[in-house]
């Protein structure tokens, strides 16, 4: 049994309209499946059945399949495309969307960005902690999991405008400074 799709308010914004339309034209192709869809279209069944989820226009070549294998008239829609295109790009942005985004994409935030750097406190504090008690701290994470924005945008700035009082070295430096000698590390 197919999941049923969202409904659409075509009246939400020109993408959610474009949606409702491309969802009409694959109605009036019987509904085939995405799948079906998908073996002719040359396009995965997630990218057909984004192109009509109204969330955003999808490109013109997901498009153009999409259409082609419901049987429209690839002229009429890229024509509809464009001018939905346009109607996004021009039209004016409202005060809640017009300031920057606090997700910068794959780049990684930087020190000056610790204001739009959040919710991310606890491990902060965590940290700052750690780093003033210990000779090395060590942050794992997978690739793209944010250790460097976690460092240079939380860290960094906790420990230039931290209240906490200045911790000594760690012993190791002390003892260091005493004589004694440690046995050397394992490597890893």
């Amino acid at each position: 049994m197919r999941r049923p799709e969202n409904p659409i308010d075509p009246q939400a914004g020109p993408v959610q309209c474009f949606a409702y339309e491309l969802r009409k034209l694959r109605d009036e192709a019987g509904t085939p499946a995405y799948r079906a869809m998908a073996r002719r279209a040359g396009y995965s069944a997630a990218t057909l059945s984004q192109a009509a989820a109204g969330e955003r226009l999808p490109t013109l070549p997901v498009l153009l399949a999409y259409v082609r294998v419901c049987g429209g008239d690839a002229e009429q829609w890229r024509r509809r495309w464009t001018e939905t295109d346009e109607a996004i790009t021009g039209r004016p942005r409202s005060p809640e969307e017009d300031t920057d985004p606090p997700y910068k994409g794959l780049t990684r935030f930087e020190p000056g960005d610790a204001d739009l750097f959040f919710g991310r406190d606890q491990i902060i504090d965590d940290l700052l902690k750690l780093a003033t008690q210990r000779r090395i701290t060590a942050i794992v994470g997978a690739s793209g999991s944010g250790k460097s924005s976690l460092l240079r945008a939380g860290l960094i700035p906790r420990l230039r405008h931290s209240d906490a009082p200045t911790f000594d070295r760690p012993p190791c430096a002390s003892s260091l400074q005493a004589g004694i000698r440690h046995p050397p590390m394992a490597p890893v």
